[in-house]
């Protein structure tokens, strides 16, 4: 099973400059993954509105419903948010789709995604192949690249290291996650004012829909299974304040 959740606001934007106003980016990324969902099988869609406007709450629920996809709604009421900025008062959303997470299926599947994210249509279908594709890597293939090197270590034949290999059935349970968006600060350039915080090293894998890069940082959209979140809660629960500059979206909260 596949849980989508998008936390939506049309009130502000925490990014200053977009080509279209909130409203109408917000209203797209959604239909975004409706159109995806049509491609999936065993998927819901839980939509957490804080306090958008009244045309857009209308508008959203009316694409919901024209497209017949399995959403369900939790609409936000007014509460006193005097002296936040944008980013800390959406720290209340965040602790509403968490809690929410918390109680899924632990085998099941999680994308929590801003309303600030389109998507091609079959998107999401792609991250669950790279994943499956990806768990397969580290927890499958992995262990046996230890175990040949290993007995190439201690000068086992190739023969017998081959047999013993294909009789390995043992598999690792490292957690796999992805971050959609490959976005252009974290890469070294000129211009890029972020440098210092946003590139990284990192490893690039080849997968079967594409290249992944390991990344630190998230902008708090990913894919994960909802035991991830369970297991390393205290650190997700550090997404409900504000994290320090430089990286102040997360900053240093689930991120380091």
């Amino acid at each position: 099973m596949l849980h989508i959740i998008t936390r939506t606001c049309d009130k502000s934007s925490i990014q200053s400059k977009r080509i279209v106003n909130k409203t109408e980016c917000a209203l797209r990324c959604v239909n975004s993954v409706l159109k995806n969902m049509e491609n999936l099988e065993d998927v819901d869609y839980h939509i957490i509105d804080d306090r958008s406007s009244e045309y857009f709450r209308d508008s959203l629920t009316k694409i919901c419903e024209e497209s017949k996809q399995k959403v369900t709604f939790d609409f936000l009421g007014d509460r006193d948010t005097e002296g936040q900025n944008p980013h800390a008062q959406s720290r209340f959303s965040v602790k509403v789709a968490y809690d929410y997470i918390y109680n899924l299926p632990d085998e099941d599947f999680v994308y929590i995604v801003d309303d600030d994210h389109l998507h091609y249509p079959d998107a999401i279908k792609r991250m669950l192949i790279t994943w499956d594709y990806l768990d397969h890597l580290v927890n499958v293939v992995g262990p046996r690249d230890t175990l040949r090197k290993s007995l190439w270590s201690t000068g086992i034949p190739d023969e017998e290291t081959d047999l013993q290999v294909a009789q390995f059935d043992g598999r690792t349970e490292h957690d796999i996650g992805i971050f959609p968006q490959c976005f252009v600060q974290m890469f070294p350039y000129g211009s890029n004012k972020t440098l210092d915080f946003y590139v990284r090293p990192c490893t690039v894998v080849p997968t079967p829909t594409g290249y992944y890069r390991t990344t630190w940082y998230t902008h708090e959209t990913f894919m994960l299974k909802a035991k991830v979140f369970k297991k390393h809660k205290e650190t997700f629960d550090r997404l409900r304040v504000t994290g320090n500059p430089a990286a102040g979206w997360e900053g240093v909260t689930i991120s380091e």
